[in-house]
C-alpha cells in the first residue's frame, strides 16, 4: 500500500454554490469561463467546471460567493448518483492558501491529510513518563 494520496489543484471562478445537499458540506462548482464564438459568431462562455465540497463551517470564514476567483487543492473523490452516473468532485483541503484543517479519514484505511497514520503504538518510556509526571505536578501542585 502506498503512503501518500494524489491531489488536484484547480483555479477558477465559483459558478454555483449549493448548501442544501447534505448536513455537513457546502458544494460549489469552479468554472473556467472559457470564451468562444458559436457557429453564429456570438460570443459565448463555456463554464467547464469541477464540483468541490468543503465543510459548512468554512463557508463564511472563507467568504464563498458566486463569481469569486479561487484556487483549491484537494483530494479527488467520486460516487455513483441515483441515476447510476459517476459523479466526481474535489474534497477541498486548501482554498486560496487557507488550510481546511478538518478532514475525514480516507476510505477508512488509516490516512489523514494524505499521510499514513501509524497503527501500532509504542509504549511510553520511563523518561517520558517522568517528564509527564513532572509537568502534571507543576500544573496542579504537590498536595
Amino acid at each position: 500500500m502506498i503512503d501518500s494520496v494524489d491531489y488536484i489543484k484547480y483555479h477558477g471562478y465559483i459558478s454555483e454554490i449549493r448548501d442544501n445537499v447534505d448536513d455537513n458540506y457546502i458544494w460549489f462548482d469552479i468554472g473556467q469561463k472559457e470564451q468562444y464564438k458559436d457557429k453564429n459568431g456570438v460570443d459565448r462562455i463555456n463554464l467547464s467546471f469541477f464540483s468541490a465540497r468543503i465543510y459548512k463551517e468554512y463557508m463564511y470564514k472563507i467568504n464563498l460567493e458566486v463569481g469569486k476567483d479561487i484556487y483549491v487543492k484537494g483530494i479527488p473523490k467520486g460516487y455513483i448518483d441515483k441515476k447510476g452516473y459517476r459523479q466526481n468532485y474535489i474534497h477541498v483541503l486548501e482554498i486560496n492558501g487557507i488550510d481546511i484543517n478538518k478532514e475525514p479519514t480516507l476510505n477508512e484505511d488509516g490516512y489523514w491529510n494524505g499521510i499514513k497514520i501509524p497503527t501500532e503504538k509504542e509504549p511510553i518510556s520511563k523518561e517520558e513518563q517522568e517528564e509527564i509526571d513532572k509537568l502534571i505536578k507543576e500544573c496542579i501542585g504537590d498536595d
